[in-house]
């Protein structure tokens, strides 16, 4: 087994350099983080559960000078020690975390209060803490001194670094590894729970850090079911299964699908999988820094009504950024503002939607100087699933 990658701890001072400037230009004193993502992205320290328990939530203070504190339960400080760097570190007992007066006093203790703090509070954010201890948080600091963090926060994480790059790699190898491998073990009278066991398996054995999801439809009527977790439906003749897998490597996620049909495949169904990869490629092709992610959003919908399929919305968009969360900004619609950069990690996933099954062939791709390279492996033909 590979060693697995380390961020270097000038890769970390680097991103709390980079975000003093930005609240500094923002007009912030400092910034309080408490979701896992933004931990992690910041200290590098991250949780055995993430998202997965309200009790002992963590804060990281960036300071625009001096040294950040990374803010733990006693629980998990010796870990958060080990594993965090560029920060001090200091823990709290209390399982539902501290006080808003314990938090106010650290603000103060690093010069944050009196000014202007920048909290999770907009775009894609959510605080990792008590409401009531929000609020009370709030009237110390004072409502009209609490500045969104979350435009700062996303303008330096949708950018990678090549580490993450390299992370995203790996995790991108491990899915279309299994997403192979899975197809080539299942046959009919398999249970969708079955095989999403085994595509998990085969994440791991790919070199994934850990399964990150398996979303599964197979059968007449299910089609429309694209988020859908396995059931003990079992595969019939004729079912097309269609599988959304995400891994997750050193906190770094992917997030793409492939698809097979149990028995032999009809001319209708391997051409709409045909066309739904050229229309995912040819959309792709607009892609290079300063192209508005809105052209790439219309270049899906315009390659998807050149081949007579009506182009929808249903999903929300036609694609996402990805990095320590398997959805992230940028979103790709119509209406979204801003230009592709280098170092963004986009998916695209154009999909038809029909009775007789789920066509779409999402791919991950990292957005380079020159336009972009294609991260997510493994065939993109309709596997033929034993019968």
């Amino acid at each position: 087994m590979k060693e697995l990658i380390r961020f270097t701890e000038a890769e970390f001072q680097s991103r709390i350099n980079n975000c003093r400037k930005n609240m500094e230009r923002a007009g912030m004193s400092g910034m309080m983080v408490s979701a896992e993502a933004n931990i992690n992205y910041y200290s590098g320290y991250r949780t055995h559960a993430p998202w997965t328990t309200f009790t002992r939530p963590m804060f990281l203070f960036i300071p625009v000078q001096g040294e950040p504190l990374l803010y733990t339960q006693t629980f998990v400080t010796p870990e958060a020690t080990l594993k965090s760097y560029c920060c001090g570190n200091r823990n709290f007992d209390s399982l539902l975390g501290p006080t808003a007066n314990e938090l106010y006093d650290i603000m103060r203790e690093l010069n944050m209060v009196p000014g202007s703090v920048g909290l999770e509070l907009g775009f894609e954010q959510r605080i990792n803490y008590q409401p009531d201890t929000f609020l009370a948080l709030r009237e110390l600091i004072g409502a009209e001194n609490i500045i969104d963090a979350a435009p700062l926060i996303w303008r330096q994480r949708i950018i990678k670094s090549p580490a993450e790059i390299a992370c995203h790699r790996i995790a991108c190898e491990a899915t279309g590894y299994a997403h192979d491998k899975t197809f080539a073990a299942i046959e009919a009278g398999m249970s969708e729970r079955e095989i999403s066991m085994l595509a998990q398996q085969f994440m791991l054995e790919g070199g994934a850090e850990y399964p990150g999801f398996v979303i599964i439809t197979s059968g007449p009527g299910n089609y429309e079911r694209i988020s859908a977790i396995s059931s003990e439906r079992r595969l019939e003749y004729g079912d097309m299964l269609w599988l959304d897998l995400g891994a997750v490597y050193n906190g770094y996620w992917s997030d793409f699908c492939r698809a097979g049909v149990v028995g032999p495949i009809s001319d209708e169904r391997n051409r709409m999988q045909d066309d739904v990869y050229a229309i995912t490629e040819e959309a792709a092709s607009v892609m290079a820094p300063g192209v508005p992610i809105a052209q790439v959003a219309r270049a899906c919908g315009e390659a998807l009504e050149k081949r007579g399929y009506q182009a929808t919305y249903d999903c929300g968009r036609m694609g996402h950024g990805m990095g320590l969360m398997s959805t992230e900004p940028v979103s790709v619609t119509v209406h979204e503002e801003g230009v592709l950069q280098e170092g963004m990690i986009i998916n695209l996933e154009p999909g038809i939607l029909v009775e007789n099954g789920v066509f779409c062939i999402e791919e991950n791709y990292v957005i380079t100087a020159d336009g972009y390279e294609r991260l997510s492996i493994g065939s993109r033909k309709l596997h033929q699933i034993k019968a």
